[in-house]
């Protein structure tokens, strides 16, 4: 019987300078099994630590566990908990918390021993600092055919030719979005078409017969925005 521990995904996990985070491990077994008391050592690589306010969780299923820090040394950078039960299958996994330092070199940082269990199973720990990841970001609403938003915010209609509906964004993507538009109850003969997208607005035309008419329409947008401050 051999343990098996591995860093969970996103691996790496990226951090800001100063940033905190939770990156998860899994522990199993390849055969048979451990009852719950083995001594799991994390060792973080330079520039990272566990965070005076941190937190070892066990999540299995609907349930989270606060477990109980055993040792914490090298300035947080080791840090040893006891494990739950361990089996062949993953009954659940262990989120940490981790800080970036806020003067920590970007670029990758690595310990190729970050993770220990038993006398002899190691497992590599992987984390990158860099700039802050842009997260996902929606914006959706309805409006009708006079341009009156009835629903939704995050956005505003601008005055344009009839039929023609430039969305303004009152925060611009990272990226330009990807954007869905129907038409309202009552617009079933005419059709929509998104003409332009870009990171700060969206054009959408309404027609009837081939012809530009005002309809009322919903929109949803998504994509990237800017990172979590």
């Amino acid at each position: 019987m051999a343990f098996i521990i591995t860093q969970g995904s996103p691996n790496p996990l990226v951090l800001a300078p100063g940033a905190t985070a939770s990156f998860t491990i899994e522990v199993k077994v390849d055969a048979g099994s451990v009852s719950a008391g083995e001594t799991i050592r994390v060792k973080l690589p330079a520039g990272l630590f566990f965070p005076p306010s941190g937190q070892i969780r066990y999540i299995s299923g609907g349930s989270v566990e606060v477990l109980t820090v055993e040792g914490l040394e090298d300035n947080g950078r080791l840090i040893r908990f006891k494990a739950k039960a361990i089996g062949t299958q993953l009954q659940g996994f262990y989120s940490i918390n981790v800080q970036a330092e806020a003067n920590a070199a970007p670029g990758d940082h690595s310990r190729a021993d970050g993770l220990t269990i038993g006398a002899a199973t190691t497992a590599p720990l992987s984390f990158r600092v860099g700039p802050p990841q842009p997260v996902e970001r929606k914006v959706h609403g309805t409006v009708d055919a006079n341009r009156n938003v009835l629903s939704g915010n995050g956005f505003s209609v601008w005055p344009g030719l009839p039929g023609s509906y430039k969305i303004i964004f009152t925060e611009v993507f990272a990226s330009p979005p990807t954007v869905l538009a129907t038409l309202r109850k009552g617009g079933e003969r005419g059709t929509i078409s998104v003409e332009t997208v870009d990171t700060g607005l969206f054009v959408v035309q309404t027609a009837v017969n081939g012809a530009w008419a005002p309809l009322g329409f919903s929109f949803i947008a998504i994509g990237l925005g800017a990172p979590n401050p």
